[in-house]
């Protein structure tokens, strides 16, 4: 927010978002008005200094139903939230929208507040000042008066809610990390058990409770709560633990020297290894070191000093994310604490692989998350895209050669040879704390050389290979939108209004895209881009099989050309059996139908079938021990193509009524 003139008044004005929007002089409310002035005035300081357009205020005030009269209503609303702040605000008219113009005193924001003592109360905890960060840490979360942007119209609190509410739970995780490095271990276990039932999903306060039993004496508590822990993750999501919480386990099984407090290992012999506490706290000598546990915990590598002579601005080079992101709220938020967790203590590093199908929407999850997280990597943020789909993949060689020039590395002094070039970035991530954003990653042989082999660095890697070979990696595979997910995508592009007067049409569009966002994203733009057509023409088209592919191709936007990169990455082989699985119909394909269709063995069947489900070209269906195999309907009508295009027709190898119930039974004339 750029300073301006000093306010006149010798009362403070406070300016409130997190907890309800207010604004107090003096401590005198300054009354604000309903939702929409406060929608703008929290917009207006969101942005910090930037412009607001028109368009974005539009939609925050009247998602995409705005009056006829609205270019007037934002400007009688700007002028209200200048006339209600006083003197020293300027809320100026800059085109294509509006911004607000902060002085340099007189003028407080609990958000720039909050930020500045938690930013403040990390650097502590990296520099081993925990007492420090403590109570820096304390303060910051003292400010919030309940959850963010209350008063304010929906689409805002929806678009700035979570990650404001991400921000405190993150600042709350490094206080209770500080707390536990200053021995209050035992106090901190009835809060995190309350916060633990408030978020039972967010592993980091799992690890954090663990630690804090396990140090109180209470090993097998510590156990339990893992366990606990494990069965949520697997009831509510389908998932193991992460890494991080299963190597805590396996440290407090074994009694590993990592649990023992950062002073108390600092002071001890490398050789003695602890064992676990056999004394509860209140016998023990306020100085002795009570056994911690480390891994998901520990304070962040401390940044790079600023003294160094390779000092230099920190990389921020994220895309911006998606603005109109619908759905993957559990994936975003798994990830999303993967990242923010302390960094584990091992070799290599903290790596997440997302994959999918082509046009899954691997990027955009991976930006959404990667902006949620980004300051938590002070050091900076990097992304790189790998061109794995393309032609010609980007070469280690030359990934190295861009990743070292944007840690600082002047191009003369990049080393040619690709050994050296690893190492000089192993050299430079050493003790840093980085995000790393490789989008669109070919295979594990590329990928190797860039991982940073430090605990401070994360690295969020897009691929639409699995890397089932990458080593310590976790990975989350996306699956299609459900339903409401897809139709609230389709709705925020194509306008609510559209779909509300054709609601049918609305819904043939949806279902013809199964899930798939691309292809969501492309159908809702087209029918934005043409307002003069019905919806039940879009869907005319669109659901008539000889020309969707046809219809799912917009600006720069194709469906099929996305397929077809991937396609022409697949071996022959692979090609051929997706091609012959498509002429199989709509439901699961067991490996002994498509190896008559193929003319193979059914062993061979299977594997080809196999590779294609390990690649997302294909879903893995099972039933009483047996596999088969399905195809997204959007890459059967592109398989059926391919093979009408390169087998010269449709063999009749089977009917297409062929389905699991006929061939488990043999009755596939």
């Amino acid at each position: 927010m750029g300073p301006v003139t000093t306010v006149t008044s010798a009362e403070t004005l406070h300016l409130n978002l997190l907890g309800p929007v207010e604004a107090h002089r003096g401590g005198t409310p300054v009354r604000l008005g309903g939702p929409k002035p406060r929608t703008v005035l929290a917009a207006l300081l969101l942005a910090r200094g930037r412009v607001v357009s028109d368009t974005r205020l539009t939609t925050l005030l009247w998602d995409d139903r705005p009056p006829a009269t609205c270019p007037a209503q934002l400007h009688t609303y700007a002028s209200r939230v200048r006339h209600l702040l006083g003197p020293g605000i300027e809320v100026e008219r800059r085109r294509p929208g509006y911004l607000i113009r902060l002085p340099e005193r007189g003028v407080r924001v609990d958000l720039l507040e909050f930020q500045k003592r938690a930013a403040r109360g990390t650097e502590a905890l990296a520099a081993g000042d925990p007492a420090t960060a403590a109570g820096e840490l304390r303060r910051a979360l003292a400010i919030w008066r309940g959850a963010a942007l209350g008063g304010v119209c929906d689409p805002l609190a929806d678009a700035e809610r979570d990650r404001l509410e991400e921000e405190r739970l993150v600042t709350l995780e490094r206080r209770i990390d500080a707390d536990l490095e200053l021995g209050r271990h035992s106090a901190l276990i009835p809060e995190l058990i309350a916060l633990i039932a408030a978020d039972p999903l967010r592993e980091g306060l799992r690890g954090q409770l663990m630690t804090a039993l396990y140090r109180s004496g209470r090993q097998a508590d510590a156990l339990a709560a893992y366990r606990a822990a494990r069965a949520t993750l697997a009831d509510e999501l389908g998932l193991e633990p992460s890494a991080e919480l299963r190597r805590l386990h396996h440290a407090l099984l074994t009694g590993h020297p990592s649990l023992l407090p950062r002073s108390a290992r600092d002071a001890a012999p490398e050789s003695s290894a602890p064992s676990p506490p056999a004394v509860a706290p209140a016998a023990q000598s306020p100085a002795a070191p009570v056994p911690r546990a480390v891994p998901p915990t520990a304070p962040a590598p401390a940044p790079a000093s600023p003294g160094r002579a390779d000092r230099h601005r920190a990389p921020a080079e994220l895309p911006p994310a998606p603005a109109d992101f619908t759905g993957r709220d559990q994936e975003v938020m798994r990830l999303g604490t993967a990242l923010t967790s302390r960094r584990p203590r091992r070799p290599d590093q903290a790596v997440h692989v997302v994959t999918g199908m082509p046009g899954i929407g691997k990027t955009a999850m991976a930006l959404q998350t990667a902006h949620r997280v980004r300051r938590s990597y002070p050091d900076g943020q990097i992304h790189l895209d790998l061109r794995g789909s393309g032609p010609e993949p980007l070469e280690p060689a030359d990934a190295l050669g861009e990743l070292l020039r944007l840690v600082g590395v002047p191009a003369p002094l990049v080393p040619a040879a690709l050994d050296e070039r690893i190492r000089a970035w192993r050299t430079r991530t050493a003790d840093r704390r980085l995000l790393l954003v490789l989008e669109d990653a070919a295979d594990e042989r590329r990928l190797r050389p860039l991982l940073p082999v430090t605990d401070g660095c994360a690295v969020l890697i897009t691929s639409r290979s699995g890397l089932y070979a990458l080593e310590g990696v976790s990975r989350t595979v996306l699956a299609p939108l459900s339903p409401p997910e897809s139709r609230s995508l389709f709705e925020k592009l194509a306008g609510r209004s559209r779909t509300g007067a054709e609601p049918s049409s609305a819904t043939a569009l949806v279902d013809a895209c199964a899930g798939l966002p691309l292809a969501l994203r492309i159908a809702g733009s087209k029918v934005a881009a043409r307002p003069q057509w019905t919806l039940s023409r879009h869907a005319d088209r669109l659901t008539d099989p000889d020309r969707t592919l046809a219809e799912l191709d917009f600006s720069d936007l194709s469906l099929r050309d996305r397929l077809m990169g991937a396609y022409r990455r697949l071996e022959p082989a692979a090609r051929r059996a997706l091609r012959f699985h498509s002429a199989l119909g709509p439901n699961p394909v067991p490996a002994a139908t498509a190896a008559r269709a193929l003319g193979t063995g059914t062993e061979e069947a299977e594997e080809l079938l196999a590779d294609l489900a390990a690649a997302h070209w294909a879903d893995v269906a099972g039933r009483n021990g047996e596999h088969a195999y399905r195809l997204h309907p959007l890459v059967r009508l592109f398989a059926r193509g391919m093979l009408a295009e390169e087998e010269g027709a449709v063999p009749r190898v089977l009917p297409v009524r062929s389905s699991w119930a006929l061939t488990r039974t043999g009755d596939t004339a």
